[in-house]
């Protein structure tokens, strides 16, 4: 560890919301806990990623944001945060919001992002920076760039620490029993599954229904593999309309599960399908291999852990672009992506 930061006896990790980015850096707190297993290490989140906090062997406090509460919320939290003293704040978010959220914590050192990489003059609230990153890193480790500062042992592979309850297992074996007796199929146990995972945040994210439709037909006629669906609300009518498409057995599993409940679907598949989302990383996180699809997102940053090399990149020269909707172009780049490449990488898990 570096002599200019003294050993913590508490530490809190500022990463406040979305899903694939707290996945992401779980493996933070597991080599923090790993190197320092007596430190109170606390982490400060908004709802929408609570659970993958919640009980995490490496994490002994979740702080809550509600970010809907407005400014009387921000600073109720900042005053709870003020109030614990913490030694030390990583702050992993690198916007403004988080890096007042660092300021007002009041502890005396805190990490953040280096000029170059934060958003927002985020860099004024810290006291520290992590080594600059290329902008197109994994990002997975620019968070391991903290644990490098502090000067902790590098563990490889990441640990994510997540892991379904038993309960949790029981109760998604016992909705793919009724899923499977609702697609006419007898016992799931005896079948090859792969996840599909159909949502995204953002609309410039999403693969045809065309697409996926043909991906499960062909994976059913060829090989006998049973897709599963899982997603949100949201997705419930992309679902619907993938169902109507197919005349093979497929399991839905939509608003059937909740995010911890996700990590016990994926135990039970061989594989999984999907573009840029949350449980894309939940899969990685659980060693399940991913095919993922890119056009408005870069895979060179977020591809999924341990699946890198099973990424489906849109050729287009706009790709990637960032954008939350596509400005003209229908979500070309997305359309391009061909189910053929998808089920030949499919086939390469399969065989390798």
């Amino acid at each position: 560890m570096s002599r200019s930061i003294p050993e913590p006896r508490s530490i809190l990790i500022v990463l406040h919301g979305a899903i694939g980015d707290v996945t992401r850096a779980l493996p933070l707190a597991t080599r923090i806990k790993r190197h320092w297993p007596t430190v109170h290490l606390a982490w400060g989140v908004e709802p929408i990623s609570r659970p993958l906090v919640d009980r995490h062997p490496a994490i002994d406090e979740v702080i809550v944001f509600q970010r809907s509460g407005g400014l009387r919320a921000f600073f109720a939290y900042t005053r709870e945060l003020r109030s614990r003293r913490f030694d030390l704040v990583l702050d992993l978010q690198r916007h403004f919001k988080s890096g007042v959220t660092s300021m007002l914590s009041r502890a005396r050192t805190r990490i953040g992002f280096h000029p170059r990489n934060a958003k927002e003059f985020n860099w004024l609230f810290n006291t520290r920076w992590i080594s600059p990153v290329i902008h197109f890193s994994p990002k997975i480790e620019y968070y391991q760039r903290f644990g490098d500062l502090l000067g902790l042992p590098e563990l490889r592979p990441l640990d994510f620490g997540l892991h379904a309850s038993d309960d949790e297992q029981a109760k998604v074996d016992a909705t793919l029993d009724e899923a499977a007796r609702d697609a006419g199929i007898g016992d799931w146990r005896t079948c090859a599954l792969v996840a599909l995972i159909v949502g995204s945040t953002w609309p410039s994210r999403f693969w045809s229904v065309e697409h996926y439709a043909t991906v499960v037909e062909s994976l059913y006629r060829s090989r006998g593999i049973v897709s599963v669906v899982v997603g949100a609300r949201s997705e419930r009518a992309f679902t619907n309309e993938l169902r109507s498409r197919v005349a093979v057995p497929m399991l839905d599993l939509v608003e059937q599960t909740n995010l911890r409940e996700l990590l016990a679907v994926f135990r039970r598949v061989g594989l999984a399908i999907g573009s840029d989302s949350g449980p894309m990383h939940i899969a990685a996180a659980t060693g399940t291999p991913v095919v993922s699809l890119w056009g408005s997102t870069s895979a060179e940053r977020s591809a999924p852990y341990g699946s890198e090399d099973l990424r489906l990149e849109s050729p287009i020269g706009c790709s990637p672009c960032f954008r939350r909707e596509c400005p003209g172009l229908g979500t070309l780049c997305m359309r391009d992506l061909p189910p053929a490449a998808v089920l030949g990488m499919v086939e390469h898990v399969l065989t390798r």
